[in-house]
């Protein structure tokens, strides 16, 4: 609770210096983004982060094979630094399904957590998230204003999650979800709700899902002016928790990117296991920081 009313205070302490995004100007802008199906446009944000520490890594997944004779010599597999990357990307299939502002659109997260300086045990990757989707989108042509908010569009879509592990190690989960984008001023809100497809006991991997992840997660970017803050949070039925991102545009669409996460649930090999990490680095934008890029600090 004392984080969340932390991060809470950082977003009410902004300054806004700047004229508000029209909501008219963000859809005509968007609209004209996905004129042509099966362009790659860019999704839940690509990066690059060197560094990225954390201050209590998992290190029980990999115990047994650090414990073997030939392996005892190169010290721990999970270092404490580390880097990240993620990889978002999105494609429309078909445009105005039925006559109606209806579009679907297949979507991919590629998140990945390297040990590039571990280098006795050869840099390996150690562990990566896949996330494929596919959903439907419904823009609307004038948007709703609700509780201070202008309603712009909302999503209807399955996907899938899992890291592609062996079964010992494997997490995997499948969900429906519906989402709403909500915009005011210099403010963008993303509520997400999710179901999880049930599986057999037998298979399933992570039982415990709902308590760190919960039933859907609150997405907030606030642009101030010297850049744009981004919280993600998970409400956990168990647990809270989730990211906060600090960017700066730099030059030619890339931007200085800043990323500290903490809580549970922030990778699925560690779902059930706290977070203290804080990265920094690159990132090249998300979809709706791409609407308006030119129009973001000078």
């Amino acid at each position: 609770m004392k984080k969340l009313l932390l991060l809470v205070f950082i977003f009410l302490i902004g300054v806004r210096g700047y004229a508000d995004l029209d909501p008219q100007l963000l859809r005509k802008k968007y609209e004209a983004m996905i004129t042509n199906p099966y362009i790659l446009l860019p999704y839940k944000g690509t990066y690059f982060l060197p560094f990225s520490y954390n201050d209590s890594p998992n290190h029980s997944n990999f115990e047994k094979l650090e414990a073997l004779e030939e392996y005892k010599d190169r010290g721990p597999f999970t270092q404490y630094t580390e880097a990240e990357f993620q990889i978002s990307i999105l494609t429309l299939t078909n445009r105005n399904i039925f006559g109606t502002n209806f579009n679907t659109f297949l979507g991919y997260t590629h998140r990945s957590y390297w040990q590039m300086y571990n280098e006795s045990w050869s840099r390996p990757f150690r562990e990566t998230n896949y996330n494929p989707e596919i959903f439907g989108r419904y823009i609307f042509e004038d948007s709703i204003r609700i509780l201070g908010f202008n309603l712009i569009l909302y999503d209807v879509g399955i996907e899938h999650e899992s890291n592609g592990q062996i079964q010992e190690l494997s997490r995997s989960w499948n969900r429906i979800y519906g989402r709403v984008i909500l915009h005011d001023r210099q403010t963008l809100l993303t509520l997400t709700l999710w179901h999880r497809l049930k599986e057999r006991k037998s298979e399933d991997e992570n039982p415990q899902m709902y308590l760190y992840r919960g039933y859907g997660s609150i997405d907030l970017k606030q642009r101030f002016a010297y850049g744009t803050l981004h919280l993600n949070l998970l409400t956990g039925t168990k647990k809270l928790s989730g990211e906060l991102v600090y960017s700066r545009r730099w030059k030619h669409g890339i931007r200085l990117y800043s990323k500290w996460s903490f809580g549970y649930g922030i990778s699925l090999q560690d779902y059930n296991h706290p977070t203290n990490r804080f990265g920094f680095g690159f990132s090249i934008g998300e979809l709706f920081e791409s609407l308006i890029a030119d129009e973001i600090e000078e």
